[in-house]
């Protein structure tokens, strides 16, 4: 009985820890994870269980990705002047 839960909870690790390769397939993902709260002893909720395309994503920048790492870059460089480092990392060589 031991090996089987093992087993099953191996399985369970396998599934939830490659959400991609489950994708088209939720049941299959929310089983794995109801197994996985069972072995910690914690109940499981499938209503909250939200498929992944569905949480929200941040919108994209509202500039191309050049001009942020040049802002980006020019904001850390202005910092290292302001506060006197040399821009290298004390153990530089």
């Amino acid at each position: 009985m031991q090996n089987f839960k093992s087993t099953t909870l191996r399985n369970a690790r396998k599934i939830t820890g490659s959400p991609e390769y489950y994708i088209d397939d939720p049941a299959q993902f929310a089983a794995a994870w109801a197994a996985l709260k069972a072995g910690r002893g914690q109940g499981f909720d499938p209503a909250r269980l939200q498929p992944q395309h569905l949480v929200d994503r941040p919108a994209p920048t509202p500039e191309p990705i050049d001009q942020t790492l040049d802002r980006v870059g020019q904001r850390v460089r202005d910092l290292i002047e302001t506060k006197g480092y040399s821009g290298q990392p004390p153990y530089a060589a």
